[in-house]
C-alpha cells in the first residue's frame, strides 16, 4: 500500500534505516532527493525510484511550486516517518 506525504524544501523522511531529504523541486513533475548515503535521487511523477531495497519513491498529482507529495511504496513491516523540527 502506498503511503503519501506534502513535502516541502528539506524536509526529511526516516525510510527503515535510511533516511530521504527534499533538496530540489526541479520542475512540475521531477524533483531531486539526497539520501542518508550522499547519493542525489531524481523522483517524477512518471515512474518510481527504488531508494532503498523494497522501498520506492514517485511523485503524486500536481505538485505545487514550493510543496510537493512523495509516494512511498513499500511493504507494511518497513517503517517510513517524517522528521519534526
Amino acid at each position: 500500500m502506498a503511503l503519501t506525504l506534502g513535502m516541502k524544501l528539506g524536509d526529511v523522511v526516516d525510510v527503515a534505516d535510511h533516511w530521504v531529504a527534499l533538496l530540489s523541486i526541479d520542475t512540475r513533475n521531477s524533483a531531486t532527493l539526497i539520501s542518508s548515503g550522499g547519493q542525489k535521487i531524481t523522483v517524477s511523477s512518471d515512474t518510481m525510484t527504488q531508494v532503498a531495497p523494497d522501498v520506492w519513491i514517485g511523485l503524486g498529482p500536481d505538485p505545487a511550486t514550493s510543496r510537493l507529495r512523495l509516494v512511498f511504496d513499500a511493504p507494511c513491516h518497513i517503517a517510513i516517518t517524517r522528521r519534526h523540527d
